[in-house]
C-alpha cells in the first residue's frame, strides 16, 4: 500500500520508512516561521522569549535549536499597538542572543508571502509556523501547518514536534480552468462542499488534470484557505511549474515527493472547472460560497484586496486590468494592500500602482492591515479578497463581509455592488 505526499514527508521527518494516518510521530523541523505578534505578552505575561529562556534553563540548553531555520517577519509596520511593538522588540532581542532571520521594512510584508518569495519554502520539506495560515506553503509541495504558543517554544528549543499523521481528502480538479477563474473562486467552491468543519485535522490534497492550469499564486491562495475548513494542511503536487518557481527564488537543494498511485484517501471529491462561474462567500463563514450570480446587485461600501490569501502580483495585475480607465464608484472606498514589498515594487515598475491611483484606490504599505483591524461601521458591506468573513472580523459585528477573487472585488468596486467580473474580462 502506497503513501500520500503528506505521509511521505512525515515519514522522512520522523526517520521512518513509512507512516499511516493516526500514527504519532516525532518530526524534525525543516523551517519554523514566527510572526512578530507571537513574541508579545498576549498569550503569556512572560512572552514567548521569556518562556523560551525558562525552558532552556530547565533543559540545560544554552542556545536555540538552529538559527538558520528560524524565520521571523514583522507583519505590521509601523506597529500600531504597544503589544505589537513589544513583540517586535522581543523578536529583535531573541535574534541578537540566539540568531534568526528577521524580515522588516522593505524586505518584508505579509509573512506568509515573504516566506515564499524569499525561498524559505521548498518541495518535500516539513515546515511549521506560529500562525494558522502557515498551511499556505503546501502550494509548493511541502507539508506545512500552524502551531500554537507552547509548540513554538518547544520547536525553538529542540527543532522537533509531536504530530499525529493526518488522513487525506483527495480533491480532483478536472476539465480546463477558464481564464476568468482564479484559485480563490475554486477554493470557495471546494469549501462550500466541504463545509466549515469538513476537514478537521486532515490533509487536503489537490490533484487532477486542471492543476497544470493553475498559477503558483492561485495555488497559494487555495492552500491558504485550508484552515478555514479546519484542515491540518493542504498540498499540491510538485509539477514543472512548482520546480521552476522554487529554483527562481532559492538555490538550496530539495527533494520533491509525489503520492503513490495506490495511496489511500479517506474520501475523494471531484470538481470540473470547465465553464465554472466565479464564486463568492456570503458573510458568516468562508464556506458560505455560491456562484456569483446569487449575490449580484448587493450594494457595497468597501472593496479590499489584501491579506496573505490574495494580494500577490497576479492579483494586482487583474485588478489593474479591470480598473484601467475606470474610477471606483463614488459610494465605495477601495483599499489595496500588496502581499509583500516585493509585490509592491513590482507593481510600481509595471505601472499598476499608477492605475490604482488614477482610479481613486487607496494603496497601503504591505502588512496584514485591515484584515484584522477595524474598517467597517455598523451596517456596512465589504467585499474582500481575504480569507475570513466572521462577524466583527473587520470592524462592527453588524457589518457584512463577502469573500471573492480580486477580479470580483475590483469589478464590484467600479459598479458599487457585487457583479460578475466576466463583464469586465471577456
Amino acid at each position: 500500500m502506497g503513501m500520500t505526499m503528506t505521509e511521505k514527508i512525515c515519514a522522512r521527518a520522523a526517520g521512518k520508512d513509512r507512516v499511516r494516518p493516526g500514527d504519532m510521530i516525532e518530526a524534525e523541523i525543516d523551517r519554523l516561521y514566527i510572526k512578530d505578534l507571537r513574541f508579545s505578552k498576549n498569550e503569556d505575561p512572560r512572552g514567548l522569549f521569556g518562556v523560551f529562556k525558562e525552558i532552556l534553563k530547565d533543559m540545560g540548553i544554552q542556545k536555540a535549536w538552529d538559527p538558520e531555520k528560524i524565520i521571523v517577519n514583522f507583519d505590521e509596520q509601523p506597529a500600531r499597538s504597544t503589544r505589537r511593538m513589544e513583540g517586535q522588540e522581543s523578536a529583535k532581542q531573541f535574534s541578537r542572543e540566539h540568531g534568526a532571520t528577521i524580515y522588516q521594512g522593505y524586505e518584508g510584508g505579509i509573512g506568509h508571502n515573504v516566506m515564499v518569495e524569499k525561498g524559505h519554502v521548498r518541495p518535500g520539506e516539513f515546515i511549521v509556523g506560529a500562525d494558522s495560515h502557515t498551511c499556505t506553503y503546501g502550494a509548493l509541495a511541502c507539508f506545512s501547518t500552524g502551531i500554537g504558543f507552547t509548540e513554538t517554544v518547544g520547536v525553538l528549543a529542540t527543532g522537533r514536534i509531536w504530530l499525529k499523521v493526518p488522513p487525506a481528502i483527495y480533491v480532483e480538479l478536472a476539465g480546463q480552468c477558464p481564464s476568468w477563474i482564479w484559485g480563490k473562486d475554486i477554493v470557495l467552491r471546494v469549501m462550500a462542499q466541504l463545509g466549515a468543519n469538513g476537514a478537521v485535522n486532515k490533509t487536503i490534497e489537490y490533484g487532477g488534470g486542471a492543476v497544470a492550469d493553475l498559477t503558483i499564486e492561485s495555488r497559494l491562495s487555495m492552500c491558504n484557505m485550508a484552515v478555514e475548513s479546519l484542515a491540518l494542511n493542504a498540498i499540491f503536487p510538485p509539477d514543472d511549474r512548482t520546480i521552476e518557481y522554487v529554483r527562481q527564488v532559492s538555490a538550496a537543494p530539495f527533494t520533491p515527493v509525489k503520492s503513490d498511485a495506490d495511496a489511500q484517501y479517506e474520501s475523494r471529491l471531484r470538481f470540473d472547472l470547465t465553464d465554472m462561474e466565479p464564486f463568492v462567500a456570503a458573510p458568516g463563514v468562508p464556506s458560505n460560497g455560491q456562484p456569483v450570480h446569487e449575490f449580484v446587485g448587493t450594494k457595497i461600501n468597501q472593496a479590499f484586496i489584501g491579506t496573505c490569501s490574495n494580494s500577490r502580483i497576479e492579483d494586482l495585475r487583474v485588478a489593474a486590468k479591470i480598473l484601467k480607465g475606470r474610477t471606483v464608484h463614488a459610494g465605495v472606498r477601495m483599499i489595496v494592500t500588496p502581499a509583500s514589498y516585493g509585490a509592491y515594487f513590482q507593481a510600481r515598475e509595471e505601472g499598476l500602482l499608477q492605475i490604482f491611483e488614477k482610479s481613486k484606490v487607496l494603496i497601503t504599505g504591505s502588512e496584514c492591515g485591515i484584515c484584522t483591524r477595524p474598517s467597517l461601521a455598523t451596517g456596512e458591506v465589504c467585499i474582500s479578497s481575504g480569507n475570513r468573513n466572521f462577524p466583527g472580523r473587520m470592524g462592527d459585528r453588524a457589518a457584512q463581509i463577502f469573500l471573492g477573487s480580486p477580479a470580483t472585488v475590483a469589478a464590484s468596486a467600479v459598479v458599487g455592488e457585487i457583479v460578475d467580473p466576466r463583464e469586465f474580462l471577456l
